[in-house]
């Protein structure tokens, strides 16, 4: 059972009995459950938290890059399950292309685009699809934190000695990013 303020300790959230659905993970907000064929169901420590995570979601319906809501309570939120593997993961495994160094970047501008203050977002949440197009889960303190370009991103870029590549594949196109992430950072 999830810990929360909540009153009534049932395990009924949006509905749903969550002791009959497979556990995929938990963060530091909560747990999620796989819901067949193609959702989960994030049951949050506290309101607050599912809250939050619900006005960005809502804020941010119709990006690419993120899930959809289905249905939502004051503890839970109903939304697609993101399929792939985190961007650590891929890297560790396979070289990065050139589709998906212009993809990282695409992410940042929609976080502009969408108003983020926090133009960042830690690698585990970053889902690698098969066809090299990303998907990001658990986006929080979006318009809280204040991050000026992706130091989280380059870093796992970095780590994975990937990072000057990816800066001679995005010079090009989005040269005013190659400028001031490659200053910056």
């Amino acid at each position: 059972m999830v810990k929360s303020d909540k009153n009534d300790y049932s395990n009924y959230y949006c509905g749903i009995d969550i002791t009959k659905l497979k556990f995929i993970g938990q963060g530091t907000q909560g747990k999620v459950f796989f819901l067949p064929p193609d959702k989960v169901i994030k049951v949050f420590h506290s309101k607050h938290s599912c809250k939050n995570q619900l006005l960005i979601l809502q804020n941010v319906s119709k990006s690419r890059f993120f899930t959809k809501v289905y249905d939502n309570d004051e503890f839970s939120i109903v939304m697609d399950f993101v399929p792939g593997i985190t961007l650590k993961e891929y890297l560790n495994n396979n070289s990065l292309s050139e589709k998906l160094a212009l993809e990282l970047v695409e992410l940042i501008c929609e976080f502009e685009k969408l108003g983020f203050t926090r133009l960042d977002i830690r690698a585990p949440h970053i889902f690698v699809q098969a066809d090299e197009s990303i998907r990001i889960i658990d986006p929080r303190k979006t318009y809280t934190i204040v991050q000026k370009y992706p130091v989280k991103i380059l870093s796992t870029l970095e780590r994975a000695g990937v990072l000057e590549q990816f800066f001679r594949m995005i010079k090009d196109k989005y040269n005013d990013k190659y400028l001031q992430w490659k200053n910056l950072y």
